[in-house]
């Protein structure tokens, strides 16, 4: 019993090396916000287009996996992919159109009719 209390994975070369990456990934990311924070203008909104003039913009890329919906008749199978389509629609600046043809992408065809 006292050995299923170990910590699991204590030890483990392949652990280690995920927490040693994703240490370096943190630190990477923490370095890149403080010279973004060191970018941005304090006060004086007047010469907030330098800071930026001469700065690489970042471009942040959300992907979601959207099901083709099966015409489920279960209101919570219907309100999860609502919420997924809605949170992709938010993502990207689509038009109403673009949204309706979308979602009809990701249906079966016999809920089309």
């Amino acid at each position: 019993m006292a050995d299923e209390m170990k910590d699991e994975g204590a030890g483990d070369p392949i652990r280690i090396l995920l927490e040693e990456a994703l240490e370096r990934q943190r630190n990477a990311m923490m370095d890149s916000f403080a010279q973004i924070l060191q970018w941005l203008p304090r006060g004086n909104t007047s010469a907030s287009n330098n800071y930026f003039r001469n700065a690489t913009l970042f471009k942040v890329q959300v992907n979601f996996e959207i099901p083709i919906f099966e015409g489920q008749i279960d209101a919570d199978a219907v309100d999860k992919w609502l919420n997924l389509l809605d949170g992709y629609f938010s993502a990207h600046e689509f038009s109403s159109r673009e949204n309706i043809v979308f979602a009809l992408l990701k249906v079966a065809p016999h809920v089309k009719d």
